[in-house]
């Protein structure tokens, strides 16, 4: 790749570049010189240069004088006699048009930088994302610091891409403009008007440098007096324990006094250059000026105003490009150093994929055949571990135990069996052909592999379990953020790869606890509102109605909190959320006129006193605190002074500290919920005040606020609820144990009666994953906790099922879970792969199956593997075992021909 930006912009988009240096310069220059032209003729009209007598003047004549040996001029436009009366009109007309057409031009011009500028941004892009991804394990760290690179050096050229070329052609241009029109005024005005640009120049790079400095210098005094202020705070403690206020004081001073140094300096040096600059600003027109009016022996050449006018123009327009170039040259060395680390980056990742490379990279994925390992020796930087001296021969389609834990390089194993890592010595065979040698993309779906550490990608559920597959479903890549495309028995796959993972039951309690959207289906929405009553007539019938609290207009929800029973309804958006409830003027403006603001405040007190005293000999990272504390532990130490300061609820503070400290008492009781917290606060009659607050709420609420509050309405579905309290209409008390299971079985019951259990599926399925969570976890939109590390596992697991690879390797981590956990798992994964190759890393023996022996198993070890259990050679198997020990490569094509042949046949 490149090293320089410019050169990369060029190489990028060498048409859009060309195409706007031609619009700018071949078409734009003509345009500027006929604007030029006008203004002579303006300028020499306003003066009355020209002869009034005369009926008749030329207009918009453009020449440029020769020497005397090729004639007197040269014409480039003859012009058009006009009266003197006309000349002013045509000018000032033909100025409009000029500009008119310097718009388009710059418009057009604009579209073709920006469109080079996209070009590239795509091509780094698309180097990168090949120099990633062509970067095998041991280029990881490589790999990361491209991606960063990459950023920096986006930012670095922002600009350079687009304009990086137009500019220095734009300079260049200006200035031969600027000669030859001093030339056409006359030829000694070219010597003032060179010696003009050249000190123009000069003046403005030397300014760009003494600025630079002086900015650097001012940043870095900031930086320094930030630092020293910062440092100030910690040690405010120190300063009022031991009385040191004046020596901090002149400690900041001299600090500031050193910072401000190096800036005097540079600010002097800036000055120092500026001086030159604003005498050249008034001496280089006067130079011109004078040049223009000297008399030199001979007949002069007179020099109109008119045409001094265009002069200064033309040279104030190269003047202007040329502090545009010496800035852009400027952004071009800042950015040097970045793209020079991309290119060597890219350049090390290039290599490294060079050498790894195989003769024949498009080798026929094989049907079928064993997977040998002739004298192996890998290393997997990521877990640092290694092995050495692997001779093993693995048949397939069986079923392979690797025995080891976390170190013993079972991981390591299972990664070189699926392709995933390159060995350092030796080579990986399937049927023969080097693993290396194959498709990558064609081996991923062929040889799937579950690793120890499962990525996530952002998206829904379903994208995720589909990563690997959509791309096989069409021949194409669809868009990661639409449905994906309907595929024969996908449906069933995804089924059958949540059940062997044990994840059927984790998208149906995420499809319950899912929120419903406005997007939802209207024939969806009318199904949710019928099951309803079907539901609570099965709950009647299994004497489990009274399980249920529902949504009753007229009754105080128990399992709602104070300020859910207020709203009787979710909140949609921000407006009335749990967090600004208390503080929104309505609100305050409903309790007030219930009466309620004093009583709310009272618990919102009783309740900070409570949580104070349960919680006092519990730290703040305690997880009860966080479980049932009603404020979260950064604000313990706030409620704990409230408390102190407000024993018995009086004196309060006037002005807005005192408001401050009523509204979080309010917000206190708004998030209080009897049965879950039980301090007694909320009795028969306080429940029928709430209701009748509830009543006035939304009896009173604001048009404009209306859209912000989706009330409970037993004939439609509640917007922003979850599914479970939509098909409930209520919420599940937990009152008695084993609630929850026992009306989530009547539910599944009912669903599946009406067919529903696909909504619940779906609803599951777009659950949304989010992997810069801190869990690396999904979080439903309703509200879920973060995926475990296992339910992160089984995603990637069923990623790998779905797709039904000939060969699955599995090398998760299992060290966590029990051996009863591990065989009940393994059941089912190996049903599912019945007739089908599975290679499985186990921690141990004791997660071994004894009524259904794996057809091998291998320890790992101190850095080596071997065979505990190994198959009874058969035909094929020898032969590669013989193979193997002639160094791994088959002695000529029938040889190898032979070898695959007793494979099939053994199959």
């Amino acid at each position: 790749m490149e090293r320089d930006p410019i050169a990369f912009a060029w190489r990028s988009a060498p048409r859009q570049h060309a195409a706007a240096i031609a619009l700018a310069a071949g078409l734009g220059v003509p345009v500027v010189v006929v604007g030029l032209a006008l203004v002579r003729d303006l300028v020499d009209d306003l003066l009355a240069t020209a002869d009034p007598s005369g009926p008749k003047q030329i207009f918009l004549r453009i020449a440029l004088p020769l020497p005397e040996q090729l004639g007197r001029s040269l014409t480039l436009l003859r012009g058009w006699p006009v009266d003197a009366m006309s000349l002013t009109v045509w000018a000032v007309g033909g100025l409009a048009l000029v500009a008119v057409a310097l718009a388009a031009l710059g418009w057009l011009t604009a579209r073709f930088s920006f469109a080079a500028q996209s070009a590239g941004v795509e091509r780094l892009r698309h180097l990168a994302a090949e120099a990633i991804l062509r970067s095998g394990p041991a280029g990881r760290e490589e790999a990361r610091a491209l991606s960063h690179q990459v950023g920096e050096g986006l930012r670095a050229v922002d600009g350079l891409l687009a304009v990086g070329i137009l500019v220095p052609a734009l300079t260049a241009g200006a200035v031969i403009l600027s000669l030859l029109v001093a030339a056409a005024a006359a030829p000694r005005l070219v010597p003032a008007v060179a010696v003009s640009v050249v000190a123009a120049a000069l003046v403005r790079a030397l300014l760009n440098t003494r600025a630079n400095r002086q900015i650097e210098q001012r940043r870095e005094e900031t930086v320094a007096l930030e630092r020293a202020l910062a440092d100030l705070v910690r040690r405010l403690p120190a300063v009022r324990a031991h009385g040191t206020a004046s020596f901090e004081r002149a400690r900041l001073g001299h600090a500031a006094h050193s910072a401000r140094r190096g800036l005097a300096r540079a600010e002097a040096a800036l000055a120092r250059a500026r001086a030159p600059a604003l005498a050249l600003f008034v001496l280089l027109p006067a130079i011109v000026l004078a040049t223009a009016l000297w008399h030199g022996e001979g007949p002069p050449r007179p020099v109109t105003a008119g045409s001094l006018a265009a002069a200064f123009a033309a040279l104030a327009l190269a003047a202007s490009l040329l502090a545009l170039f010496l800035r852009q040259n400027e952004r071009r060395r800042a950015a040097l150093p970045a793209f020079a680390e991309i290119g060597r980056i890219m350049a090390s990742l290039e290599a490294r994929a060079r050498a790894v490379r195989r003769p024949s990279p498009a080798a026929h994925f094989p049907a079928a055949g064993p997977v040998a390992l002739a004298n192996v020796a890998a290393y997997d930087p990521a877990s640092g571990e290694r092995l050495t001296g692997l001779d093993l021969v693995l048949t397939m389609p069986g079923h392979v135990a690797i025995l080891g834990g976390r170190g013993s390089g079972g991981r390591v194993l299972a990664a070189l069996v699926a392709g995933q890592l390159e060995p350092t010595v030796g080579r990986v065979t399937f049927a023969g052909v080097d693993l290396r040698a194959l498709d990558s993309a064609e081996r991923a779906r062929r040889i799937a592999f579950a690793g120890d550490e499962p990525v996530l990608m952002a998206g829904s559920l379903l994208q995720n379990l589909l990563y690997g597959d959509l791309a096989f479903v069409d021949g194409t890549a669809p868009d990661p953020e639409r449905p994906p495309p309907h595929a024969p028995h996908l449906e069933e796959r995804l089924v059958e790869a949540l059940s062997v993972t044990g994840l059927d039951a984790f998208v149906a309690a995420r499809g319950l606890a899912s929120l419903v959207t406005r997007s939802i289906d209207p024939a969806t929405a009318a199904a949710i509102v019928e099951t309803r009553e079907a539901l609570r007539a099965a709950l009647v019938a299994e004497n489990a109605a009274h399980l249920i609290e529902p949504f009753d207009p007229d009754r105080y929800n128990a399992q709602a909190t104070v300020g859910e029973n207020i709203l009787f309804g979710e909140p949609v958006g921000s407006a009335f959320s749990e967090e600004r409830l208390a503080s929104h003027p309505f609100t305050r403006a409903v309790l007030e006129a219930e009466g309620l603001t004093r009583p709310m405040i009272e618990m919102g007190l009783a309740i900070a006193r409570s949580t104070v005293e349960i919680f006092a000999d519990l730290p703040d990272d305690h997880p009860l605190f966080d479980a049932f504390s009603l404020f979260p532990a950064a604000e313990r130490g706030f409620f704990e002074d409230l408390v102190a300061r407000q024993p018995e609820a009086t004196g309060w503070r006037r002005g807005p500290a005192g408001q401050r400290d009523r509204a979080r008492l309010i917000g206190l009781a708004l998030r209080y919920s009897e049965t879950r917290h039980r301090f007694g606060l909320i009795d028969a009659a306080f429940e029928e005040r709430l209701v009748a607050a509830r009543r006035t709420f939304a009896a009173l609420l604001p048009a404009a606020l209306r859209s912000a509050v989706e009330f409970y309405d037993p004939g439609k579905v509640t917007i922003a609820a979850s599914l479970e309290e939509n098909l409930l209409f209520g919420r599940i008390a937990g009152a008695e144990a084993g609630a929850g299971t026992r009306v989530r079985a009547v539910m599944q019951r009912v669903l599946a009666e009406r067919g529903l259990e696909r909504t619940v599926f779906r609803f599951g399925l777009s659950a949304r994953v989010d992997p810069r969570a801190a869990e690396t976890g999904l979080v439903a939109r309703g509200g879920a906790g973060a995926l475990t590390a296992a339910e992160r596992s089984a995603i990637d697991l069923a990623r790998c099922l779905v797709r039904q690879p000939d060969i699955l390797v599995v090398g998760l981590a299992l060290d966590e879970r029990s051996p009863a956990e591990n065989r009940a798992g393994l059941a089912r994964l190996r049903a599912a792969r019945a007739g089908r190759g599975l290679v499985v890393c186990l921690p141990n023996e004791a997660s071994l199956p004894p009524d259904a022996p794996f057809d091998a198993v291998i320890r790992a070890e101190r850095n080596t593997a071997m065979l505990v259990t190994p198959l009874p050679p058969t035909p094929p198997q020898a032969e590669t075992e013989a193979l193997l020990r002639d160094g791994g490569n088959p002695g000529n094509l029938a040889r190898e021909t032979a070898v695959r042949e007793g494979v099939s046949a053994w199959r």
